[in-house]
Order: C-alpha cells, then sequence, then structure tokens
C-alpha cells in the first residue's frame, strides 16, 4: 500500500458551489485562497475548476501551454505503469453511451452495469449460482494497497476467494475484525486454504522503517512490522542494498503473520478435528506467499513451517494431544 509523504492537519477545505461552472473557482474561499498560486503541480498556478471537478478548456489549455517539461521519476525501477485506461469518457460500442465521471459516482453504477451484462453473456446462470451458496475454497488476508486484487491475482471467479485486507497484510491478536473473520471462515466456511500474500513496494512496509512517528493508530499498527524486522535484526541488517533488505522484509513479515495464525485456537482446534476425522488433508493449509506489482506474477515462499511448529508449539499449543498422536503429523 502505498503511503503518501503528506499529512494535511488542522484544516478543513470545503467545496462550495457556485453559480458559475466556468469562470469561478470553487477553491476560491477560505484559506487556500492565500496559498493556491504556490501549488505547482506540472503548471504555473491551479487553473479554475467547476463545480463538478472538471477544468474548463480555456483554462486546460492556457495552463498546457505554459506547462514545464515533466519531471521523470527519480527511480524508475519502482515506477508501475498504469493499467487504467479510463479518462474521461470510456470507449465502448457506438450502441452505449459514454460513461462520464462524476462526482455521484454514477460511472461505477454504469460499469456495474456492464460487467453484469458481461457475466450472463458469458453464463446467463452466474448470478443464480452466485446467490445461492457462499463456499468458497480460499480465505485471502492481504494488504490494503488497490494494485492488490486478490480474485484478478489468483486467476479465480466471484465467490471463491474470502477476503480480509489491511496495511501490509497483519494477523494480529487484538484485531477483532480479522479475528472475527477466520473464525467465521474456518469454523462455518470451513475454507481448506489460508493465503497470506504481501507485495513489494509495500508503503506500510517502508512506513515502519522509517525513524519517524507516524502517530496513533497508524503507528500502533507498523509497531507490528517494527517488531518483525527487530526478530530478525541480524539477518536484515547484513543486507546492504535498501531495496533488496525491503523486499527480505516484505518476505520476513508474511512468514511471521502466518506464524501468528497457527498461535489462534481457531486454527488449532480446526486442524486438530480434521486430523482426528482423518480427513485426506490437515486443513486449513497455510500458505505464504508473496505478488510484485511491477511484473503480476505472485510467487509462493518457501517456508518448512514445521520446523517452526515444532520450536513453538510447547509455548502456543492451546490444546493437549492423545498421547500416542504424534504432534508433527498434524502440520
Amino acid at each position: 500500500m502505498k503511503l503518501s509523504p503528506l499529512a494535511v492537519t488542522g484544516s478543513t477545505f470545503l467545496l462550495l458551489s457556485t453559480s458559475s461552472h466556468n469562470d469561478v473557482s470553487a477553491l476560491s474561499m477560505g484559506p487556500i485562497s492565500r496559498i493556491r498560486n504556490k501549488f505547482r503541480f506540472g503548471r504555473t498556478s491551479m487553473p479554475p475548476v467547476n463545480t463538478l471537478g472538471e477544468v474548463p478548456k480555456a483554462a486546460a489549455a492556457a495552463a498546457t501551454a505554459t506547462s514545464p517539461a515533466p519531471i521523470p521519476p527519480a527511480n524508475k525501477a519502482n515506477v508501475i505503469p498504469s493499467t487504467n485506461t479510463n479518462t474521461k469518457t470510456t470507449p465502448t460500442t457506438s450502441t452505449t453511451p459514454p460513461i462520464r465521471y462524476d462526482k455521484d459516482l454514477n460511472h461505477i453504477f454504469r460499469q456495474n452495469e456492464l460487467w453484469v451484462q458481461a457475466k450472463k453473456a458469458k453464463d446467463p446462470a452466474f448470478f443464480e449460482k452466485l446467490g445461492s451458496v457462499h463456499r468458497p475454497d480460499y480465505m485471502w488476508i492481504g494488504c490494503a494497497d488497490a494494485r492488490v486484487p486478490a480474485n484478478e491475482i489468483m486467476g479465480e471467479d466471484a465467490g471463491q476467494v474470502f477476503c480480509v485486507r489491511n496495511v501490509a497484510n497483519l494477523v494480529v491478536a487484538t484485531d477483532f475484525n480479522l479475528m472475527a473473520a477466520l473464525q467465521y471462515a474456518v469454523n462455518v466456511l470451513k475454507v481448506p486454504h489460508i493465503v497470506v500474500c504481501g507485495h513489494y513496494d509495500c508503503g506500510g512496509i517502508r512506513a515502519s522503517t522509517e525513524v519517524r512517528d507516524h502517530v496513533p493508530p497508524l503507528e500502533n499498527w507498523l509497531r507490528n512490522i517494527r517488531d518483525v524486522y527487530r526478530l530478525h535484526r541480524v539477518e536484515l541488517d547484513l543486507i546492504t542494498d535498501s531495496e533488496m533488505r525491503h523486499r527480505r522484509l516484505v518476505e520476513l513479515n508474511v512468514v511471521e503473520q502466518c506464524i501468528n495464525l497457527f498461535k489462534t485456537g481457531a486454527i488449532q482446534r480446526r486442524r486438530l478435528e480434521t486430523f482426528k476425522k482423518e480427513c485426506r488433508l490437515t486443513t486449513p493449509r497455510i500458505h505464504a506467499c508473496v505478488y510484485d506489482p511491477a511484473t503480476g506474477y505472485m510467487q509462493r515462499l518457501e517456508v518448512d513451517f514445521k520446523e517452526y511448529i515444532d520450536e513453538l508449539h510447547d509455548i502456543y499449543d492451546l490444546y493437549q494431544i492423545d498421547s500416542d498422536t504424534d504432534a508433527d503429523s498434524i502440520s
């Protein structure tokens, strides 16, 4: 997830409606009027904006004519080309009216209509089946970053992936949202697989390595990642390249969150239950993965969870195992 280094505090910016859409700026009142010409977003000043948030054509042309050459990104390796092909109007067939962006998000509902039509054209019974049962095969614990869409990455359709997302894909025992979702997924939906997926270029991971107070509650949350660094400090400090160190911390964070899952009563109870029933697999299975937004590929992290369980089960086990049952065989 990309965290902006900028924050606005102590001010409230209001978008005021005006009687004219063309020559009156909606941002020309209040404290912003004293600093509006100090802003530089690739043009000499902020052109007037109408109440729909669109730049008038005359102002846009004038701004373009006086715009300085764009400054290239400092690090091209981390620049990810946008896959968003939407502009002011979405290309459509001649029989479909153009979708226009507006403050009421009408374009989203129109896009929803097109999506429904496309799904029905491919499978007329798609929504009938989707509305009749909810039995996903996977639980996804991932980052809230907008570049990490779980279903699309996995190549799965709607109804297959039960998702929980937060900053930097953390599994925290005091996060009642995730813990409730985990309990529901394991006890009710009985998902056989739980995927914990981190991603490179994670804003939460980067923020956790800064010598900076991000202020609660964000700083409280990021402290969990700082703890991951503390646990693996020897390995991470040996990595001299800052970007490679970041990528490794992303991976180690995923591993630690998977271990946190093994610590929970919901996971231990369900795995012991499926083991005693002599199921084909002891479930749920925990999978550590990482996604690279720059390539689109998701890869499995090679982790021997059995080794971790052997080391930690005396501390974190919540259930007694029969003396004739090999604890290692449950892993």
